[in-house]
């Protein structure tokens, strides 16, 4: 979960980040996220452990709809990450081989969360000079890249790179505190002038295990 919140958290700010009066190409490409009712994308996040020197990719699909988010992994196993604009929802789906309940973690955005995760310090409305500078941009390809710093230590990223192609978010790329690398790559990013609220609702089933966090 710490590597999916991270990447959740900076989503989350996409979805939030106000418009300027005379906005940046990078906060152009984020007010599109902002203000469509719903985004969905493709994603393939692959991380890279620095402890295990072990890779590991997770395949899956991201809904985004303003300050809240949902996605769903099928590979290498079947979880749910489920933000309905207060709670968190972390759900843990049993495999074939180990049979069970799902497990469901619940967690609320609240001061201690604001400490370990990117998103309660992006959740409100801000641009983006005012939580990362900008170090500097690239050209690579087809694609431009921006590479931010944090302003703040509480966010937890480093190193942090978005990748901007054809007026979308086409990869982001970072390192969390102890040095495991996280990147992240969007495919077949559509945007929906309907709103899909039901995405981002979740009840646990009676005989899951849940615990709150």
């Amino acid at each position: 979960m710490k590597f999916i919140l991270p990447f959740l958290s900076l989503f989350t700010y996409f979805a939030n980040v106000s418009a300027q009066a005379a906005p940046s190409p990078l906060d152009q490409v984020v007010s599109k996220y902002r203000t469509s009712k719903l985004v969905s994308m493709d994603v393939v996040k692959t991380v890279k452990s620095k402890v295990l020197s072990k890779e590991t990719k997770f395949v899956g699909k991201i809904y985004l709809s303003q300050s809240k988010f949902r996605w769903d992994t099928e590979t290498p196993e079947k979880t749910q990450i489920i933000f309905d604009g207060k709670t968190i929802w972390n759900v843990q789906h049993p495999s074939a081989e180990l049979p069970g309940p799902i497990q469901v973690a619940k967690s609320k955005v609240d001061k201690n969360t604001k400490k370990q995760i990117l998103l309660a310090t992006l959740l409100g409305t801000s641009e983006v000079k005012k939580n990362f500078k900008v170090l500097k941009t690239e050209a690579q390809n087809d694609e431009k890249l921006y590479f931010l710093e944090p302003k703040g230590s509480d966010l937890q990223v480093k190193d942090l790179v978005i990748h901007i192609a054809n007026k979308k978010i086409s990869g982001i790329s970072f390192k969390d505190d102890i040095g495991n690398q996280t990147d992240m790559n969007f495919k077949n990013v559509e945007f929906s002038k309907k709103e899909k609220s039901k995405l981002f609702n979740y009840a646990p089933p009676k005989d899951a295990q849940v615990i709150t966090l």
